[in-house]
């Protein structure tokens, strides 16, 4: 019983060894598993060099291997080009990649240098030459978002695949903050956010004017639920919009019940 499983064994091993050789043959003969074709959609977006770069070595000679290191391809592309891309067989030898750039949802301001970060959660910076070659990256018409040193990194180092980052920040929150500022009055006289921690809790600071020009702040909590309340109060103590014009004002809001102080830089606060 042995020795007939054992010479079946061998029979199979000796079927697949001929296969495997009838198709190297055919492949060195009419280089069956040549790539035939890689088709990127929509044209222009990214360079082709860039696409055809970043194949695995075999991929060309052999097409099935970009399917069993599709994962390695996608990250080597989006690990170096603000883009996402999508990757498809078409046909024998052949693929489709779509690419896509990423949509900036806002500048960020952190460790003394300006990032982009994308509405799925990346970061890359500003002045990275790649995004001169990236076409239909449109940059935000949104106040900064400055992100303080004494808050956790903003970028996971620990997921880099090079100079796209995969951000740390919480996006839903930060979405929360700029959809209700937004609704405010405030929203065109601001120049940034500044997110930061006053006496070891996490506030979100107001700045208005310019980088050069900051004419009064706001320090609120980083909860926005009163926010609209707040702002709503605001106009109507200050119907003319003043705090937000003399240099020197700081009104912070990070107390219970809507109350705040309005503080003239170098004078004593007064509690509304």
């Amino acid at each position: 019983m042995a020795v007939r499983k054992r010479k079946k064994w061998k029979g199979k091993l000796l079927l697949l060894s001929i296969l495997c050789g009838v198709l190297y043959f055919v492949d060195q003969r009419y280089d069956f598993f040549r790539l035939r074709g890689m088709e990127i959609v929509p044209g222009g977006v990214l360079p082709e060099a860039a696409i055809w770069e970043s194949l695995p070595g075999q991929a060309e000679s052999f097409w099935p291997s970009l399917i069993f290191g599709s994962r390695d391809f996608v990250r080597r592309v989006e690990g170096f080009y603000p883009v996402e891309i999508d990757l498809k067989i078409t046909g024998w030898g052949r693929y489709r990649v779509t690419v896509k750039p990423l949509e900036v949802f806002l500048n960020v301001s952190w460790n003394a240098r300006l990032w982009l970060l994308s509405t799925n959660g990346r970061m890359w910076l500003a002045n990275l030459p790649v995004n001169a070659i990236v076409k239909g990256i449109e940059l935000p018409d949104k106040p900064i978002l400055a992100w303080d040193s004494g808050l956790p990194l903003p970028i996971d180092p620990e997921r880099q695949g090079g100079d796209i980052y995969s951000s740390s920040l919480a996006m839903e929150k930060i979405k929360r903050w700029y959809d209700t500022i937004e609704k405010t009055g405030w929203y065109r006289d601001i120049y940034c956010l500044l997110a930061k921690k006053v006496d070891g809790k996490p506030v979100v600071q107001v700045l208005f004017g310019s980088e050069n020009a900051i004419t009064g702040e706001i320090i609120l909590k980083e909860d926005t639920s009163n926010w609209l309340s707040l702002a709503a109060a605001m106009e109507e103590i200050f119907p003319n919009a003043e705090y937000r014009t003399p240099p020197g004002m700081v009104i912070n809001a990070t107390y219970t019940d809507l109350k705040f102080t309005v503080t003239n830089k170098g004078a004593k606060s007064a509690q509304q």
